[in-house]
């Protein structure tokens, strides 16, 4: 497992345990709970899925799992509603919700 992966794994299973969720590694969504989605990135993946996710209505959250990828999403989802999380599930920008 590279070790992207093994971060990815770690940052996805400790966010999961904060929301009282479960890490869906399959097909899906990393982190799902009845109004709330979650993506886990690396800054290598973040680019695809802020494009992925962008049109996507809901309570929608790429979480990062690192500092500097945190950065990096927050300059990539600004025109957009997508919500950001540092690798803790800790809120760094709030998603704007749509109907």
């Amino acid at each position: 497992m590279s070790a992207e992966n093994k971060a990815h794994v770690a940052t996805a299973n400790r966010i999961a345990k904060r929301y009282g969720a479960t890490f869906n590694s399959g097909d899906g969504f990393d982190i799902e709970l009845d109004e709330l989605i979650i993506e886990v990135e690396t800054t290598a993946t973040l680019s695809n899925a802020v494009s992925r996710l962008a049109s996507m209505r809901g309570n929608i959250y790429i979480a990062l799992t690192n500092k500097d990828g945190v950065e990096e999403a927050l300059k990539l989802v600004e025109n957009t509603r997508l919500g950001v999380m540092d690798a803790q599930g800790e809120i760094v920008k709030p998603c704007q919700v749509t109907a």
